[in-house]
């Protein structure tokens, strides 16, 4: 695995790069210390990676789930609105995580939502698709589509 350090004004991340690096989420956790996480996924990334996502974060804080249907047409208020309303739901707080795990439609609304939600939690992006890893993944590339246009 190779660790890039991305500097931004008053901030820098560290990006983590190559196979199988699902399995740095723990590590990452223990470094945030949520109150709780949440995996925002769809149907088809969900059916791969779901679960062996849930069990990596359960040991590190209470985890729960939204899937979401899969593709370009459900980047809309209704996906974010399900994120939102399941943080909500689950009683997650300033110190919540949203951990998106798919491509970069999931990356999108996702980072979208912990940025709007109780004016912006944390957010760790598990990118699945080449496209995901080197568009909104890095930079913090977030957003939905509306009815007038895409994001």
């Amino acid at each position: 695995m190779k660790e890039v350090q991305v500097k931004v004004p008053g901030h820098s991340y560290t990006i983590k790069l190559g196979s199988g690096v699902i399995k740095e989420l723990p590590a990452e956790l223990k470094r945030l210390n949520p109150s709780s996480c949440l995996i925002a996924t769809n149907i088809t990334v969900g059916s791969l990676y779901l679960k062996k996502a849930t069990d990596l974060c359960n040991g590190m804080c209470r985890t729960e789930s939204v899937v979401l249907p899969d593709g370009e047409a459900y980047k809309d208020w209704g996906s974010v609105s399900a994120i939102l309303e399941k943080l909500a739901s689950m009683g997650a707080d300033r110190k919540s995580v949203v951990i998106a795990l798919g491509g970069g439609v999931v990356g999108d609304l996702a980072g979208f939502a912990a940025a709007i939600y109780m004016r912006g939690i944390r957010f760790i992006q598990v990118p699945t698709t080449l496209l995901a890893m080197v568009d909104s993944s890095v930079g913090g590339k977030t957003g939905m589509n509306m009815t007038a246009g895409k994001n």
